[in-house]
């Protein structure tokens, strides 16, 4: 709401949801909490969730000193908006879909686009890339639509559903630029470049991009993890860290990769045991992810456990027969990086 005003006369009932989002004319999403003190020591709890249906999309519990206050909120307001950043455009999205005879026009369609998914298999790659172009036929100066465009091209090269990736990285370069034209002040079309910056191995100019898209929206969890990949692969490895466990932490539904990225970072900041909980967090969730089995192997290898180790490998060799361990962590600009994984490697029999 547009002022605390609006919800001073609450304080003392004990309205439902669906009365108070009504009276406040409809409002889509309710935060509630509360705070405990007792002497120095305090307690919030929040809850953040959809009014409509009452769903909790969030909620968690602070436990501080009275001087950590200004910490909490600033925390609680990265986390709110975060989730609705992670959440809103699937809900969104959902309620779109749910319409019986959808309204044709362009900002329906790429909220459609967006609720099919751009990144999960060919087939809805496909799809929404026809409804985005449908939207673009509709409206070609709409940015969204444009940074859409440019992120589902991007699947398209680095997922293997081209046989011309080069190109198609070119068109999605273009897309994203043309978003970022149009609306200069939207994170999308940063965010789409940064994504292709960093394949293209380009780290400078994808940290600048998604740190211009962070500007923009600091809760933005697909632009942190770019930021926090470019980190890693650049060499700035404890900054990358941090960048990446935002990111995971504000969407714990961010694509396969990054978890290989997470655990990597954890990895070559020497943090064996978190990067194998993050590699195997990684593949529980995503179990045909098989490059997340590198970060996994080197990281048993490096705590001595050879067995698991070796277990990881022959998974790796079965899934991935004509990897080259000379080429693996060619990306990263640091030779000592490099040399780091494949001790790990090594040790773990690769």
């Amino acid at each position: 709401m547009i002022g605390r005003n609006a919800v001073l006369r609450y304080k003392k009932q004990a309205p439902t949801q669906e009365e108070v989002a009504s009276e406040l004319g409809g409002a889509n999403y309710l935060v509630v909490g509360s705070v405990r003190r007792a002497g120095k020591q305090v307690r919030i709890a929040a809850q953040l969730t959809e009014s409509r249906v009452g769903t909790v999309m969030w909620s968690e519990r602070y436990d501080g000193e009275l001087t950590d206050i200004f910490e909490f909120q600033d925390t609680i307001a990265r986390r709110i908006a975060g989730t609705l950043a992670a959440s809103i455009t699937q809900v969104e999205g959902r309620r779109s879909l749910d319409r019986p005879k959808p309204n044709q026009n362009a900002f329906d369609l790429v909220l459609r686009a967006r609720a099919v998914g751009q990144g999960a298999t060919r087939t809805t790659n496909r799809r929404a890339r026809e409804m985005i172009a449908e939207a673009l036929a509709i409206d070609p100066n709409y940015a969204a639509a444009r940074a859409l465009l440019a992120e589902a091209l991007y699947s398209m090269a680095i997922l293997g559903w081209t046989e011309f990736p080069d190109r198609e990285l070119s068109r999605a370069a273009e897309e994203a630029q043309k978003a970022i034209s149009l609306s200069p002040d939207e994170p999308d079309g940063y965010r789409a470049l940064g994504r292709i910056l960093l394949v293209r191995a380009e780290y400078e100019q994808a940290q600048s991009a998604s740190k211009r898209a962070i500007e923009i929206n600091p809760s933005d969890a697909y632009a942190l993890a770019v930021w926090g990949s470019a980190q890693s692969f650049s060499g700035e490895i404890d900054a990358a860290v941090e960048s990446l466990q935002l990111a995971l932490k504000l969407d714990p539904m961010l694509e396969p990769h990054y978890y290989f990225d997470m655990a990597m970072a954890y990895y070559l900041a020497r943090r064996h045991e978190d990067a194998l909980r993050a590699a195997e967090s990684g593949l529980a969730r995503y179990p045909n992810l098989p490059m997340t089995l590198i970060p996994a192997a080197a990281a048993a290898a490096q705590l001595g456990r050879k067995e698991q180790a070796a277990r990881y490998v022959e998974m790796l060799q079965r899934v991935m027969p004509s990897l080259d361990p000379d080429t693996v962590g060619s990306r990263f600009k640091d030779p000592a990086r490099r040399a780091y994984l494949r001790e790990g490697l090594k040790a773990a029999g690769l």
